[in-house]
């Protein structure tokens, strides 16, 4: 997302859309939009049909999303494949923060959330820096770099990833 303007807003000759800043503020704007609103959505989800199943659900939308974002040539294509990776991020969330609150109890549950949380800040701040030297070799190179982030998370999740504990009686009684 950090070099994301960078892309939207870049040169044609070097690699970028040539958007202009109006189309890269209407296209990160409505994905943030709704990179908000989805959690709620798959959240029910989440917790209907596994925060498991829908952490791998949400890396095999992310993987194709980051690997087709290098496609498209113009506003509209780019604001779908965009939207696509709204939809696996909005997946995402709402797993990972319920993981570290079913994961942890009043006594750990600080220190599960600055755990999760000093991450979020280290993703935060390695990722442009990454991207930003990746993208100095080529614009898809950080496309195929995010892909392959998604999927090293996914294949540890596929075979570390434990359920976190569910009340079956209270889940029983919901519509």
């Amino acid at each position: 997302y950090a070099v994301s303007s960078l892309y939207l807003t870049g040169a044609v000759l070097e690699g970028g859309l040539g958007l202009s800043s109006e189309d890269r503020g209407v296209i990160q704007g409505l994905a943030t939009f709704f990179l908000y609103l989805f959690p709620a959505v798959f959240g029910a989800l989440a917790d209907r049909y596994g925060f498991r199943r829908m952490f791998l659900a949400s890396c095999l939308v992310m993987i194709p999303g980051y690997l087709l974002l290098g496609i498209p040539q113009g506003f509209w294509g780019f604001l779908a494949v965009y939207f696509l990776g709204a939809v696996g991020h909005g997946m995402f969330k709402p797993v990972v923060i319920s993981t570290v609150a079913k994961a942890t109890t009043e006594r750990t549950g600080s220190l599960g959330f600055g755990i999760f949380y000093m991450m979020v800040n280290v993703g935060g701040f390695l990722g442009p820096i990454v991207a930003g030297v990746i993208r100095g070799w080529d614009w898809q190179y950080v496309f195929y770099a995010s892909a392959l982030w998604i999927l090293f998370m996914g294949l540890i999740a596929l075979f570390v990833y434990k359920e976190p504990h569910r009340d079956v009686d209270a889940e029983s009684r919901r519509s």
